[in-house]
């Protein structure tokens, strides 16, 4: 329809090309102001159209990656459970050394089960409307010395965090956080390598660090790990176990927090994942604690 109506224009100037140049001269400003504003729209249009679309294209393949991952997750530790369970049943003749490690391997593969089972209902269920947190002030360091305790994979972890920190946080989300991102760290490095978590004040904001040496991010990706779903499209990380929801969790959870979080290169090698709180969250207690 534009382009007839610039016809009818032009027609109708062609017919008055004699007349007043003046005239013809500022209906043809017109006509070409009215095509530059239409070439525009179909151009901005057509380029948030095509962004849209390899958005979607993109958010399909990870939301299939994850489905392929989870799939996979979730029969390995099955198996695993099956096996030992078996061997438990039909080898009578077993120590009693070699049943208690195949129990032990039972319950560490229904933690991990039960593990990557909460992690999913977590993100089926964070940022709704309706979520509340239980805010609280915690002890800092003993809160990540309990979780570091819980778990025997959580290997050559030094805390040191400040004693005297008061932290008000939710607790229960909170706890997802650092699992995910000790699980994060630990998964990327080699179990010799040395996890370091600690902080530093300024008269701003209090900074709560975990430092890793392991094969760590590439630059271009440090802004979208926090995605959900998605995971580094490198070979080394590809190989590894993951759904693409660990630091969307943490992302989204400190969040919540009124916190922000963000990854930097560790120096020689491996990365930084620093959580930045707002010091009105935060207070010193005149005690120490363990």
């Amino acid at each position: 329809m534009q382009f007839f109506w610039w016809g009818y224009h032009i027609i109708s100037l062609t017919q008055e090309v004699n007349g007043d140049e003046a005239y013809v001269s500022r209906r043809l400003g017109m006509i070409m102001g009215e095509a530059a504003v239409f070439v525009s729209i179909i151009g901005i249009g057509a380029f948030y159209v095509i962004r849209s679309f390899y958005k979607e294209i993109s958010l399909s393949k990870r939301q299939k990656n994850f489905s392929l991952s989870v799939t996979h997750e979730l029969k390995t530790p099955i198996a695993s459970t099956r096996l030992f369970a078996e061997t438990l049943l039909n080898r009578k003749e077993l120590s009693e050394e070699k049943k208690q490690s195949s129990l032990n391997k039972i319950v560490q593969e229904q933690d991990r089960l039960q593990q990557l089972v909460d992690k999913i209902l977590l993100a089926s269920s964070i940022g709704g409307s309706n979520q509340k947190l239980s805010i609280k002030p915690i002890a800092l360091k003993e809160f990540v010395n309990s979780i570091i305790d819980s778990n025997s994979y959580y290997k050559n972890i030094e805390n040191n965090i400040e004693t005297s920190l008061i932290l008000n946080f939710d607790d229960f989300y909170m706890t997802s956080v650092f699992q995910n991102l000790l699980d994060n760290a630990r998964k990327y490095s080699s179990e010799d390598q040395s996890i370091i978590i600690q902080t530093k004040m300024d008269s701003s904001y209090l900074y709560l660090s975990f430092l890793d040496k392991g094969i760590g991010v590439p630059d271009k990706e440090k802004t979208k790990i926090f995605e959900q779903f998605y995971r580094v499209e490198d070979e080394d990380i590809r190989s590894s176990k993951g759904t693409g929801l660990g630091l969307y969790l943490v992302n989204e959870i400190v969040k919540m927090h009124g916190a922000k979080i963000y990854c930097q290169n560790n120096t020689p090698e491996g990365s930084i994942f620093t959580i930045q709180f707002k010091l009105e969250n935060v207070k010193k207690s005149s005690a120490s604690h363990s």
